[in-house]
């Protein structure tokens, strides 16, 4: 732990530096002796129990710490390392430890005290609420910030007050204060409304305030209208974008102006305010002849927007989106084929003339599933078809026929289209026709769960296993207990652990709604289980007097040196202005990523060893929604793989603007290897997925890549 004598030696420390100019590093060092460690566990490391690096917590022997500078003439030493790496370790565990909190910020190093002000919202300790409220008018804009920061993802509502007071004050904390209110939402309504009616406000905190508006129900649309004039494109930009979310039918006239606007980015948010849901009768013919302009923009982005707003009036807008069909921009195609089933009719030749319009793989996989929607079948789906999807020898052909049929809208065609698939060779195959299945497990079908999805308990793929687990979960039963265990035991020697949550989070649902009809035999099978080391398996016992054992027992542990390693490799660097840096090599052209290292180390550090070790190499963007992200990181490439592990979210000050590089999640925590970029800003993802990094340079890559498109390899520096 810091003490007292910590920030005394810091003083003195930098006094032994400024005399010692010429010797970077050499000042004299202290005793290495450090602090009692904090124990987590976490399923990929093992039980390994930590050791003691410091000695009752107020103890420092010998001189003062070795010293590093830093970019901005901060001066780390052994002390405030060490300190870096108990606050990583705590937000790492989410394991609130109030002391260390204290008197991290009562350190002289600034990094230190700006990590502990953070790590407050990350590790969700509301027992320091009032303690980040005192920060707000902490003489360093970064803890102040950060505090502010953290009281938004507490979602404190006892911190309207101060967050109100603090949007007249320091620019990046009012930034911060004014996203804070918006998280914490109705509470905040009052005080929102309230600071967008007074006298200006620096450009950065109003369009930070607009933003937060759109968290409030219903959009506050009458106050934004008025910024949707101001010379400023951001804040027009930021006014438009809860009027666009929320699709307020009050600001439709105002978004019929803003199709028009100068800045592209405000049209493409014009576009999807228009959609037919918010213009009503009174206002959708005009709205039909706006979309039909904004379909002919010059932004790609612009028309995507616009063909999704458009299929929004079904036949009435026919015309204009089948000519989006032959657009130059191969994202703009694939993003009609997605909605095409909304405008055009079933029958079997115009959906011809669609296919042929393009040749590409996902414009037809796309065109397929709208097909079948709309109740078309084209002749890929035809097992008689020469060119028959169902197949086809790559597997992703034979997994999209699989998906399309599991879009069907009868029965017998569901049947007919994707259960061929459920026997297929390649596991990616099989998840594609039980999760079309799986919609129907709880469903008036209930033969289906038994002749179709019960057996895929057993299946060899762990992707299946835990979709079908998932579904089978919503009606689970003391009855169907036994075949889960069984499925358990089978998921322990899973790389990955999906259907390792899957099956605990049913056991602990059949005992919830079924256990009356428990058997003590089962009953017992299941005490018996070995508590999971992994916290997101444990996450799903802990709500359940049947999984009391795992309760109590004790995760395993990561040491704290492990967390020293990756401040002195990853954030020491980048305090001295020495970030790393990626370059993602594409098919397609280079991508220059800029990474976060300060504000999310070890999100970093896992993203750089994975590259450095060639985990990226071939990878294919196994999912590009056009106008909204690029995804990466499965070499499996059906968007379920991962590196066998799972990381802790880092979530931060940083921004989903466009180019923003955030971890894919399938619930919190639940990082590993996949990765997106924004293709345009997406402030609803803020305070929610990991920003560890952004593009810099490569933007005219981003917005050509289409799904499947590969990566041949990433560089770090």
């Amino acid at each position: 732990m810091l003490s007292p004598f910590l920030a005394t030696c810091g003083n003195l420390s930098a006094l032994v530096w400024r005399t010692k100019q010429g010797s970077p590093g050499r000042g004299e060092r202290c005793t290495d002796v450090r602090g009692n460690t904090l124990s987590y566990g976490t399923r990929y490391l093992g039980r390994i129990q930590g050791i003691a690096l410091l000695v009752g917590g107020a103890m420092l022997v010998g001189g003062c710490a070795r010293l590093r500078p830093t970019a901005d003439g901060e001066l780390l030493g052994d002390d405030a390392v060490v300190a870096h790496a108990r606050l990583l370790q705590m937000a790492d565990t989410r394991a609130m430890d109030t002391l260390l909190v204290r008197q991290a910020l009562a350190a002289s190093t600034p990094s230190v005290r700006a990590a502990a002000a953070l790590a407050i919202g990350q590790v969700s300790g509301r027992t320091l609420n009032h303690l980040a409220r005192s920060l707000l008018a902490d003489g360093d804009s970064a803890v102040a910030a950060n505090a502010a920061y953290s009281l938004g993802l507490l979602r404190d509502t006892a911190s309207v007050p101060a967050l109100t007071g603090a949007l007249g004050g320091r620019q990046s904390v009012a930034v911060e204060a004014a996203w804070a209110l918006g998280q914490i939402g109705a509470p905040s309504r009052a005080a929102i409304e309230d600071a967008l009616s007074k006298a200006a406000l620096p450009e950065p905190v109003l369009a930070s305030l607009l933003l937060a508006t759109a968290k409030l129900r219903p959009v506050p649309v009458a106050q934004l209208i008025p910024f949707l004039r101001h010379s400023n494109a951001e804040i027009r930009w930021s006014a438009a974008y809860p009027v666009s979310r929320t699709l307020a039918p009050a600001g439709v006239r105002a978004m019929l102006d803003a199709a028009r606007d100068e800045s592209a980015p405000v049209r493409a948010l014009a576009a999807r305010a228009l959609g037919r849901s918010a213009t009503g009768d009174s206002l959708a013919a005009e709205a039909l002849g706006a979309l039909d302009t904004l379909a002919r923009d010059s932004s790609a982005h612009v028309r995507i927007n616009a063909v999704r707003s458009l299929a929004s009036y079904g036949s009435a807008a026919t015309t204009a989106v089948v000519a989006l069909t032959a657009d130059r921009d191969a994202n703009v195609r694939i993003a009609t084929a997605q909605i095409l089933g909304t405008v055009l009719p079933p029958q079997r030749s115009v959906w011809i003339s669609a296919w042929n319009a393009d040749t590409a793989f996902m414009y037809r996989r796309s065109l397929l599933v709208s097909a079948v929607r709309a109740g078309a079948m084209l002749p890929a789906l035809s097992p008689a078809s020469a060119d028959g999807w169902a197949s086809h020898a790559d597997w992703r052909y034979r997994a999209a026929a699989a998906e399309a049929g599991g879009s069907a809208r009868s029965s017998s065609a569901l049947l007919e289209n994707a259960l061929p698939h459920v026997g297929d060779a390649d596991g990616r195959v099989r998840l594609a026709a039980y999760t079309a299945f799986a919609t129907y497990a709880d469903s008036s079908r209930f033969a289906w769960r038994n002749q179709i999805l019960v057996p895929a308990l057993n299946d060899p793929d762990f992707y299946v296993r835990a979709t079908v687990l998932q579904a089978l979960g919503s009606r689970a039963s003391a009855a169907e207990t036994p075949g889960i265990l069984a499925s358990y035991q089978r998921a322990l020697a899973d790389s990955l652990n999906d259907a390792r949550i899957a099956a605990v989070r049913y056991l602990a649902a059949a005992w919830k709604r079924d256990s009356t009809n428990f058997p003590d035999s089962v009953r017992a099978m299941v005490q018996a289980l070995k508590p999971s080391d992994d916290p997101l398996v444990r996450a799903e016992a802990l709500e359940s007097s049947i999984f009391s054992s795992w309760i109590a027992a004790p995760p395993g542990r990561r040491r704290l040196d492990w967390y020293q390693r990756k401040v002195r490799s990853v954030l020491l660097p980048a305090l001295a202005g020495r970030p790393l840096s990626a370059t993602i090599q594409t098919e397609r052209g280079a991508m220059t990523v800029e990474l976060f290292s300060i504000d999310a180390p070890l999100t970093v550090d896992n993203f750089a060893s994975l590259a450095r070790a060639g985990y990226y190499r071939n990878v294919q963007f196994h999912r590009v929604v056009p106008n909204f992200v690029a995804q990466d990181g499965d070499p499996r490439g059906d968007g379920n793989g991962g590196p066998g592990y799972a990381i802790r979210d880092e979530l931060n000050r940083r921004r989903y603007g466009r180019g923003a590089v955030g971890m894919a999640l399938s619930g919190p925590d639940t990082g590993g290897s996949q990765y997106f970029i924004t293709h345009s800003p997406q402030p609803h993802l803020d305070g929610g997925y990991t920003v560890f990094g952004r593009i810099l340079d490569g933007f005219e890559v981003l917005d050509a890549l289409v799904q499947g498109d590969r990566i041949l390899q990433v560089r770090i520096r």
